[in-house]
């Protein structure tokens, strides 16, 4: 059963407070079933408050808090395919981002640009009101401004990594207060981020000790965790996309978008961040899990710890995690909607809403001997399905705990019959005519955040892994020259998956491995939507626009029904594959960043990002 923790609580009576209109330029509703003097009449009522507000803030670009309805970010990233024909998702692959609302979200966006402000606002409010509680002490009153500070932070690193420069909002507003507040700079933005980042920095613990009454504080932002926010936006403020003397389009307000000039030492202060990420870690008792290995040495037990890393709550590996109660997570809004595999939730998830592996990603995978697998191409003919079968038994422990798929079970819950395929017929794209394309799960299908986790449906989301920090610090590293450094970081978390040490030390070739490293790592983990942006890799070629592939089987006798009840052996001898383009997504240069949503833009304060 899943443990109760803190954060866990959902407070009805604050929700009239906090809420105000859809988006932020617009006069703030303070209508409500409670009021400041009630909210802020003991501790118990103002932490529920500042409970809420964590709620709103982490989950940021995590079902609930994009701005489409249908979906996750892997399913427009070329991690999965696209979903169904009614999914935001689908609407994007199709026609690109566009700043008109789609799908029952906020924008045609991946982001719900009014929830930001919503949520800063009612951040402020906490922050602002704290001092008038009567029985909480000082020292817990600092404690929460800082919580608050880091919550904007995270907020407003989200933002500067999906829009560049944005409107900068220092309290909470009232209805007489002047709503009109332009977009910022790239520069301006940056630095208030880091100024949140400091505040949080200085006024939170290293660990939170349980509270009063004994209960688990767990989830409660850390110095540690905003170190990591930092160590995050710094990264993105040296990558190509806005480290560069001219914008990704042409626009006249390129300060908005771009820092105008490209500058070595940005590399310099994200390592120097980072590094003081891992100094925090060795400190308090957070570390990349690895068992059954050492420096340069693979981790025979690199499937356990890899399933730990990303599935287990609160392991030693992950500084910050969104943590919510919603125990069943299938209302649309929650993680079991769009990423639960497990046939506990409902029978109809075997096909998983159409969201499969790509073969477009598949090859950034390894073999377990750290090779290259040779994967079918298009247009190269019918091949055996036990030769898939055999493929996959080859592949590195990632690709197994993250995936089970036609013919094979889910290896990170061995002997569970529930996570096990029992044939051919689990989310199976099929056609029973070779050459032509089909589109369904792909691949593949999704079992990341699953580990040993039996009839478990919920997980918490991971926003902060060491493994990022690692990754973080080769490509810093690598983009300084310092080839030696780069290694040793990509080093810690590729031999971690079981796979021998990179030895490359070719710069270019090195980034690109590293580039790799972070799309297999962080499979499935809304990473790779913005990374591939932010690197400025040719996006349209099928990274993430261009054509879509995924595997196709054709069943014995041209058959188009599945044949799930069949005997697995005799279904491998008689069933053929091949690889097919399914789709091909819309890419165009202004998705490089997001769009405002067009009810913001024609009030007539925020500029509309190029192209859209």
């Amino acid at each position: 059963m899943k443990k109760v923790l803190i954060f866990l609580i959902v407070i009805g009576m604050i929700t009239g407070i906090y809420s105000c209109q859809k988006t932020f330029l617009q006069k703030p509703n303070t209508s409500g079933t409670a009021n400041l003097t009630t909210v802020y009449s003991s501790s118990v009522n103002a932490i529920s408050a500042l409970l809420q507000c964590y709620r709103g803030a982490l989950i940021q670009g995590w079902p609930g808090g994009i701005g489409f309805g249908h979906g996750a970010l892997a399913d427009i990233s070329g991690e999965q395919s696209r979903g169904y024909s009614w999914h935001g998702t689908y609407a994007i692959a199709n026609v690109g981002l566009t700043p008109n609302a789609l799908d029952g979200g906020d924008s045609g966006g991946a982001d719900n640009f009014g929830a930001n402000f919503t949520n800063i606002r009612a951040d402020f409010l906490v922050s602002e009101n704290i001092d008038q509680v009567p029985d909480m002490d000082a020292a817990n009153k600092t404690y929460v401004k800082a919580e608050v500070a880091g919550l904007v932070a995270y907020r407003y690193m989200g933002m500067f990594i999906r829009y560049g420069g944005v409107p900068i909002v220092t309290k909470s507003f009232l209805p007489t207060d002047n709503l009109t507040v332009p977009r910022s700079t790239l520069q301006q933005t940056l630095d208030y981020t880091l100024q949140l980042c400091e505040t949080a920095i200085n006024g939170l613990p290293d660990k939170w000790s349980a509270n009063s009454t004994g209960g688990d504080q767990t989830g409660r932002l850390t110095k540690g965790a905003t170190l990591a926010i930092k160590a995050k936006v710094l990264m993105y403020a040296a990558r190509p996309l806005f480290n560069a003397a001219t914008p990704y389009l042409p626009f006249a307000h390129s300060d908005l978008i771009c820092f105008g000039t490209y500058d070595p030492a940005k590399w310099q202060t994200a390592i120097t961040a980072n590094e003081a990420v891992l100094t925090w870690a060795a400190a308090n008792g957070y570390y990349l899990i690895n068992t059954g290995g050492g420096t340069n040495v693979p981790n025979k037990n690199a499937l356990d710890d890899y399933g730990t890393a990303t599935s287990t709550p609160n392991n030693p590996e992950v500084i910050l995690a969104y943590k919510n109660d919603n125990a069943n997570q299938s209302d649309g809004g929650a993680s079991g909607k769009w990423f639960n595999f497990s046939p506990y939730w409902t029978s109809n998830r075997y096909d998983t809403d159409n969201n499969g592996l790509l073969s477009n990603f598949l090859p950034n995978y390894y073999k377990a001997d750290g090779t290259d697998q040779i994967w079918p191409q298009v247009g190269d003919g019918l091949h055996p399905g036990s030769e898939y079968l055999s493929k996959i038994a080859s592949m590195e422990p990632r690709f197994l705990a993250d995936h089970m798929g036609p013919g094979f079970d889910a290896a990170n819950n061995p002997g569970d019959n529930k996570w096990s395929d029992n044939g051919w017929g689990r989310g199976v794209v099929n056609n029973n005519v070779y050459p032509n394309p089909a589109e369904g799960a792909g691949d593949a299908q999704s079992t990341k955040f699953y580990y040993h986790a039996g009839s478990r449906i919920w997980f918490e989301f991971p926003l902060f892994r060491l493994a990022e920090t690692y990754l973080n610090l080769a490509e810093a590293y690598n983009e300084v020259g310092n080839t030696t450094k780069a290694l040793q970081n990509l080093n810690m978390v590729h031999n971690r998956a079981g796979l021998p040490s990179i030895t490359e030390t070719n710069q270019a070739r090195l980034r690109t491995i590293i580039q790799r490293e972070w799309a297999v790592e962080f499979y499935n983990e809304s990473h790779r939507y913005y990374d591939v942006k932010h690197w400025k890799l040719p996006a349209g070629n099928g990274i993430m626009g261009g054509p879509i592939r995924q595997f196709v089987f054709q069943f014995p006798n041209n058959n188009t029904a599945k044949p799930s009840n069949i005997n697995l052996a005799s279904s491998i001898l008689t069933t053929q594959y091949f690889d097919a383009v399914s789709y091909t997504a819309y890419w165009a240069d202004k998705m490089y960043l997001e769009p405002f949503p067009l009810t913001e833009v024609n009030k007539l304060i925020i500029l509309q990002n190029p192209g859209y």
